[in-house]
């Protein structure tokens, strides 16, 4: 490889060369970034040995010029000696058991008067290179195991979420065939105790006895779909739930353990997808619960107007309509006091946010469109907090009384 001629200044050299020497040690002794400018010891050979050492020292450093070379691995399964070794990318590629080791003396020349800053320039600069041919290629070998990771990831969830509901629905159609059992009895009891109270007792006998059959197949049919695992112990919902959130924790573990410490940002995104599940659910949960109400208040104002047409009489009239003027009042004050559609609006509108800058930062499009990878993340990771932020500040001003919104930001 030719050689430029040596810089004469300790400012010709780049910044990170000094970094990289405070943290590279030679025979026990500390360099110092004036060290930049000393020859290399007359009986210095440059070895696999030392070339790892440069390595590790900028791996200290923490530069982000050098963010290319921190990856960059010398075989461990080799021997160091002069002759060759094993040169690859720990993120871009593993080394190649048919392929000749690389030679030092046709990757650097460490001449009698290198000084240490073009020794460390030199090797930094040549691994630094993407375009070399040291054991790598270009296309990043792990986006396969990447890509069958987030599938398997994505198919336990699938299947995490399927057996939760089927023990929920397993769990109902025992509970309620349990709860309802009891009140047909009772009500099989009284038809045949008081008989002259059931105008034909022999059609009550046979409704009661089919709504009987039809509860005992449906808990029989909740007790088949019951979910277990391998030993075929049966798993409840809290159980499965567990398995579920280990699932996200394991895959989020895995995300962060796939980058550098200074890159566990990156595990931020891979939960963006829960919080926006959650933040629609919650939507969902909320409007459920307005949209009920305001079907009773519906019913209920129908009711009470029917009611009102049609009995002239005090009774069975107005029992009628105070249980309908009651619920009236109840689910007026309940929606108005908990306002279950301004939470259930303003969650949406969170979710369909968030949900917008996910899809920007993947596309790689404004405000994620710069080159730099960290740099969309951070920004992504503001945006987001920012949005969550005032979806909790919303969230405060709807439980602040009328009187004190108006100081709420």
């Amino acid at each position: 490889m030719p050689r430029e001629r040596e810089p004469e200044t300790a400012g010709s050299y780049k910044p990170w060369v000094g970094d990289v020497l405070r943290n590279l040690a030679h025979e026990d002794q500390r360099l110092s970034e004036a060290d930049i400018l000393t020859p290399l010891p007359e009986d210095f050979i440059l070895t696999w040995e030392g070339v790892d050492a440069i390595l590790s020292a900028a791996w200290k450093t923490g530069r982000e010029e050098l963010k290319w070379t921190l990856f960059v691995q010398i075989a461990r399964q080799v021997r160091y000696d002069s002759d060759g070794a094993y040169v690859f990318h720990q993120k871009y590629g593993s080394p190649d058991r048919y392929k000749r080791y690389m030679r030092l003396d046709g990757v650097f020349t460490a001449e009698s008067n290198s000084t240490w800053g073009s020794l460390v320039e030199e090797v930094i600069e040549s691994l630094d290179d993407p375009k070399q041919e040291y054991g790598w290629n270009i296309e990043p070998a792990q986006q396969y195991e990447h890509a069958n990771s987030v599938i398997t990831y994505r198919r336990n969830v699938a299947i995490a979420e399927r057996r939760i509901r089927r023990a929920i629905l397993s769990r109902w159609l025992r509970l309620v065939p349990l709860v309802a059992m009891p009140l047909v009895l009772a009500a099989v009891g009284w038809g045949n105790l008081w008989p002259e109270d059931v105008p034909d007792l022999r059609t009550f006998n046979i409704v009661t006895i089919a709504m009987m059959m039809v509860l005992v197949a449906v808990f029989l049919g909740g007790f088949i779909l019951r979910v277990k695992d391998e030993k075929r112990v049966v798993q409840s919902v809290f159980l499965l739930r567990r398995d579920l959130e280990m699932i996200h924790d394991l895959w989020i573990l895995n995300a962060s353990r796939a980058r550098p410490t200074r890159e566990h940002r990156d595990g931020y995104r891979e939960r963006i997808p829960r919080v926006i599940e959650r933040l629609r659910q919650d939507t969902k949960f909320y409007r459920r619960i307005h949209n009920w109400f305001q079907w009773g208040v519906f019913f209920a104002s129908v009711g009470t107007t029917a009611t009102t047409a049609f009995w002239e009489t005090p009774q069975p009239g107005k029992t009628i309509l105070i249980v309908l003027g009651s619920f009236l009042a109840f689910a007026t004050a309940v929606t108005g006091y908990f306002k279950f559609r301004e939470r259930a609006y303003n969650l949406q509108q969170t979710a369909d946010q968030v949900e917008q800058h996910a899809m920007a930062f993947d596309l790689g499009i404004a405000p994620y469109s710069d080159a730099d990878a960290a740099v969309n993340l951070e920004r992504f990771a503001e945006n987001v907090e920012l949005l969550r932020v005032e979806q909790r500040k919303r969230e405060q001003q709807l439980e602040q009384p009328h009187q004190g919104q108006a100081g709420v930001v």
